[in-house]
């Protein structure tokens, strides 16, 4: 009988009715404080199955005592709370021993009733320490008792009521709980049957660790696993997303060699490009767009080599350097001209002239388009909007090229330059008139001398 007592009250009863100090609340208080690290240390040293097994005869298994502190506490919590807040209020108890037995105390996770302690008691114990001494002296009556508990008294009594269950926990870890009678052998036969539930549970676990973490599934994985479900209704989940895994993987190693041979790497399309696409789509809408870029890229590559054509033969042929060097030496010799870029002269012949010559040979200087060849241009294009700039270009060339003919023979005719008319007046010359010959007198002296 005393080792029932014992193991009833590991740490002994709560004594109601006591008068507590302000240092013996503060005592309690961090009691309260320290009590879901006590629990969670208590329960890691419990072994395999041994959340199931009581600490006494007809008693609550270690799992129950567990989830029952976090109801009973979360009810202290709210009592002292209206306590504070109101003028004695009347709380409302609940039957303790029904709620050890429902489904979440008999067989839920002990790590959430932990977790909801550690958080619980973290506002507990700020909440308590927001108290005066004229709110400690508040209390809550309760019906069961008939009587006013305080909440010095109340914050006493589930500090002695943490420590009272963690001792429980404690007494299953370290194997001292006792059996008597035929309560202790139901209570085996009780423990035994909950073991053998527990053991397809380890296999459930295994299976999930096994299982590798996968990302959201695509519509094409959600239909492929739908296909082999409806292939093989009977194998299992793990089966049928096996199948669809090879399935997709199959079909995947059979669409990228198609995928890379039919779309090469393609750069941006300029709008000739795009309006060759457009046009072939539209003579063929049946076509794919394979055979569609092809008939664009066909199209495309005719009117390029029907644009060179022309701009070729209208093109000038260069000269080069040499051919410039050589007209030079041909022509006579004249005097040296100074010739220049900006500032610094250049002498007409020498080879800084000659290699001027023959850039400006290469690159042909085009001069500014007058009205009428912009008006040629425009007139191109309006006849044939759809025509590249290049076909318009060497359209407006050729319109020019036949109107200046008649253009010149024109101004030919209207700007002949006037025949100075013969004049028979004598041209005036500033040289000094000859000197006449001397007569017969004059050449006398000169025979005298020879004589």
């Amino acid at each position: 009988m005393k080792d029932l007592i014992a193991l009833r009250y590991p740490i002994g009863n709560f004594e109601y009715g006591k008068k507590y100090t302000l240092q013996d609340t503060r005592k309690h208080i961090k009691d309260i404080s320290e009590l879901p690290e006590k629990l969670k240390k208590a329960v890691k040293k419990l072994r395999e199955g041994a959340l199931d097994k009581s600490y006494r005869p007809n008693g609550w298994t270690a799992r129950q005592v567990v989830h029952h502190l976090a109801d009973s506490h979360m009810n202290a919590y709210i009592r002292m709370k209206l306590a504070a807040s109101e003028k004695t209020p009347v709380i409302k108890p609940y039957e303790e021993q029904l709620w050890a037995e429902m489904e979440d105390g008999k067989h839920g996770s002990v790590k959430m009733s932990i977790k909801l302690l550690s958080a619980l008691h973290r506002r507990w114990v700020m909440f308590l320490g927001s108290l005066s001494d004229e709110d400690l002296e508040k209390g809550y009556f309760h019906p069961a008792s008939k009587r006013t508990v305080q909440i010095q008294e109340a914050i006493a009594l589930y500090a002695w009521h943490g420590n009272h269950h963690v001792a429980h926990v404690k007494i299953v870890a370290e194997g001292k709980s006792i059996s008597k009678g035929s309560s202790d052998k139901k209570h085996k036969k009780k423990g035994s049957a909950e073991k053998g539930k527990k053991e397809p549970k380890s296999k459930v676990v295994v299976a999930v660790e096994s299982k590798p973490k996968r990302t959201r599934r695509t519509k094409e994985e959600v239909a492929a696993e739908k296909a082999a479900k409806a292939a093989a209704p009977k194998l299992t989940r793990a089966e049928i997303l096996a199948k669809a895994r090879a399935a997709r993987k199959t079909a995947a190693a059979s669409a990228t060699p198609a995928k890379t041979e039919s779309k090469p790497k393609r750069t941006r399309r300029t709008k000739e490009e795009v309006a060759a696409e457009k046009a072939a789509k539209a003579a063929a809408p049946k076509l794919t767009r394979a055979e569609i870029l092809a008939k664009a890229r066909a199209a495309r590559q005719s009117a390029k080599k029907a644009e060179s054509s022309p701009a070729t033969t209208d093109a000038k042929p260069k000269r080069s350097a040499k051919a410039a060097e050589a007209q030079t030496k041909k022509s006579k010799p004249t005097k040296a001209k100074v010739v220049g870029i900006g500032n610094a002269p250049i002498l007409e012949g020498s080879k800084a002239a000659v290699s001027m010559v023959a850039k400006s040979a290469d690159k042909p200087k085009r001069t500014r388009r007058t009205k009428e060849e912009v008006a040629a241009e425009k007139a191109a294009k309006a006849a044939a909007p759809k025509l590249s700039r290049a076909e318009i270009l060497a359209k407006a060339r050729a319109a020019r090229k036949s109107a200046a003919p008649v253009e010149t023979k024109v101004a030919a005719t209207q700007e002949k330059p006037a025949v100075k008319p013969k004049t028979t007046a004598l041209k005036t010359s500033t040289k000094a008139p000859a000197p006449k010959k001397p007569t017969g007198t004059a050449k006398a002296p000169r025979q005298a001398k020879k004589k």
